[in-house]
């Protein structure tokens, strides 16, 4: 499965979590650009332009589907045209307390941008499971502002504004929001509601709905 959502909707902190609880191996696309570059997602980005982070962005994903157990002996270079990759079998229960498992599977970080990679919007398109983590503008656009103030600077999809001009990035912030949450929900089979709830707590909401067949 994939967890999508736009940046700081805690699909890293998630999917660890999730990947823990289900003992499935975890990935995370903006790692996997750090160690495949030596690079931040951010720090690509503002080196080499967007065309360079897409170029790895989709590279990490390919990286990332090739690495469970579901692929076989498949070359990795292939798995990523897989049109109907195979499915998640859950063994357990997490309403009984036995201990869950999951085969043919893995757990995979999307970085928030990617749905704007259209190679990468095509890889995920064949991955089974889609789980959108929505989280409200105003949320999200906290967690940015704070980061910025650390950093000095918004991210890469805010022009990389300084922390002052916090109007402007929440104005472009706005547009983005809404563009980009809406090409979430419409490529996710699963969509998760996090307002109000911790990251714990949106990993075992998850983990229900692929139990009880939810979507």
């Amino acid at each position: 499965m994939i967890l999508l959502g736009l940046s700081h909707a805690g699909k890293t902190s998630v999917g660890r979590l999730l990947a823990e609880q289900l003992r499935l191996p975890f990935y995370d696309t903006d790692e996997r650009i750090c160690i495949r570059t030596g690079l931040t997602p951010r720090e690509l980005c503002r080196q080499a332009g967007l065309s360079a982070l897409h170029a790895a962005e989709a590279a990490s994903l390919r990286e990332c589907c090739s690495l469970h157990a579901c692929c076989g002996d498949a070359p990795a270079a292939e798995l990523w045209q897989y049109s109907t990759p195979l499915p998640l079998r859950i063994v357990g229960s997490v309403e009984n307390g036995q201990d869950t498992a999951a085969e043919n599977g893995a757990v995979i970080a999307a970085g928030g941008g990617i749905c704007d990679n259209t190679e990468a919007s095509a890889i995920i398109a064949a991955i089974p499971l889609r789980v959108f983590l929505y989280a409200t503008e105003a949320v999200l656009f906290e967690r940015l502002t704070r980061d910025a103030v650390q950093t000095g600077y918004y991210p890469a999809f805010l022009r990389f504004l300084p922390a002052a001009q916090k109007a402007e990035a929440q104005q472009l912030f706005t547009e983005l929001y809404v563009r980009r949450t809406e090409l979430y929900r419409k490529s996710s089979t699963l969509i998760i509601d996090t307002s109000g709830l911790d990251c714990a707590a949106v990993a075992q909401r998850i983990a229900a709905s692929l139990f009880c067949g939810c979507g």
